[in-house]
């Protein structure tokens, strides 16, 4: 299970918090993974590829999105 924060979104320690609650479900995806016969570098490689590719998603969505509200300025002439 994953706790909810405790912490305000602002508190410098939050990430912190967000950490140790994943890390039980991340250990445990991580163990089933291995388990399935994946090998342990095999399972680190494709977790941290998956994060990169979140997180490469997440910007590529952001641009996106402010290239769209360029183009309704510049259709709406502003």
């Amino acid at each position: 299970m994953i706790v909810p924060p405790r912490r305000p979104a602002d508190d410098p320690d939050r990430q912190t918090e967000c950490q140790a609650a994943l890390e039980a479900e991340f250990q445990g995806l991580a163990q089933r993974a291995i388990g399935a016969g994946w090998s342990e570098s095999e399972v680190e490689f494709a977790l941290l590829c998956l994060a990169m590719a979140e997180i490469r998603r997440r910007e590529c969505n952001d641009e996106t999105d402010e290239q769209i509200k360029r183009a309704i300025r510049q259709v709406e002439g502003r």
